[in-house]
Formats: structure tokens, C-alpha cells, sequence
């Protein structure tokens, strides 16, 4: 019974971590740029209008990266903004090979009564956040969400602006101290 009881909380356990991010995330960003003076921001239009993203995800981006802004305390303006955002988005086949070995052996343990592996495949998105300083026309901040599973179309309305979140998290930078 205490073999059933720890195997069931590693699987659980595995669960959660592995559902705790929407993306794997990694950002860098200039270290002299004084992020305190940005107060608004735009689109790089002619980014948008190359995104290789259909109309409702491009949608789901910019609604997504304006809300955020707007919690950190962003403007978004049509003309003259302090910073630029340009997007990049990609996406490729991700394989997933499970081992399946485990379930119950002939004596009532765990043991490789099932055997063999599982292989499925989805559709791995990449999307990048670079942040440009529009006045001196350099980027000051680049973050990028990977592995962002876009294969089930139905869940894609909630886990682009998770993405979303989870990229721009550590936007802005805070000042060592």
C-alpha cells in the first residue's frame, strides 16, 4: 500500500512541475539603460505585419503584451513612444518518447508489466519580445518563450497570454541593489 501511496505522489508531483510553466523562459537585457525614464510604448508595425502567426494569435499577443505593460505601468501611444516592440514568432515538430514501464507485475508490485515506449508529437512554439529604445534605435531588452505547446487550438486563447506573462515577467529589469 505505501508503494502505491509514494508512486501516486511522484506521479502527481510531476504533474504540477510540469504544468507550472506555460513556456520555458530567458530574457537579457541592457545593463546601462536607464529603465525608469521609459514610461510608453509601440508596436513595430512592420514586425507585426510579418508575424507568421494567423489574425487571432497575432491578436492574442499584442492583447496579451498590452495588458501587461499597462500593469507595469506602460502607455501605449501611436507615434513618438519611448520604447518599440517588435515580435518574432516559430514553431516546430516537438517528439515526446514516454517509457511506459510501470504498472502492476505479476506479484502486485510496480514493475514493467506494461513495457514499451509512447511517442506523440506537438507543435512547439517560439515567441521573442525584443524591446527597443526607440530615441537611440538599440534594443534594451529581449525576452524569449519557448516550447510553448500550440498543438490543441482550443487552449491556445489561454496559454498565449500565459506565455505572454511569463516572458515579460522580469520586464523591467530591477536595479541591483
Amino acid at each position: 500500500v505505501m508503494k502505491i501511496i509514494h508512486f501516486t505522489f511522484i506521479i502527481l508531483l510531476s504533474l504540477f512541475v510540469t504544468s507550472c510553466g506555460t513556456v520555458q523562459v530567458s530574457t537579457d537585457y541592457d545593463r546601462s539603460a536607464n529603465f525608469a525614464s521609459y514610461k510608453t510604448y509601440t508596436f513595430h508595425q512592420k514586425g507585426l505585419d510579418k508575424l507568421k502567426v494567423n489574425d487571432l494569435d497575432k491578436n492574442r499577443l499584442i492583447k496579451a503584451i498590452d495588458a501587461q505593460m499597462a500593469t507595469k505601468g506602460f502607455t501605449k501611444v501611436s507615434s513618438d513612444a519611448d520604447l518599440v516592440i517588435n515580435l518574432l514568432t516559430s514553431s516546430k515538430e516537438q517528439v515526446s518518447v514516454n517509457n511506459n514501464n510501470w504498472g502492476y507485475g505479476p506479484y502486485g508490485y510496480y514493475g514493467g508489466y506494461y513495457g514499451g515506449n509512447s511517442v506523440s508529437s506537438y507543435q512547439a512554439g517560439t515567441i521573442v519580445v525584443d524591446i527597443i529604445d526607440d530615441k537611440r534605435n538599440i534594443l534594451v531588452w529581449q525576452g524569449v518563450g519557448s516550447d510553448l505547446n500550440l498543438s490543441n487550438i482550443s487552449a491556445k486563447a489561454e496559454r498565449i497570454p500565459q506565455a505572454v506573462q511569463e516572458i515579460l515577467a522580469k520586464f523591467p529589469p530591477q536595479p541591483k541593489k
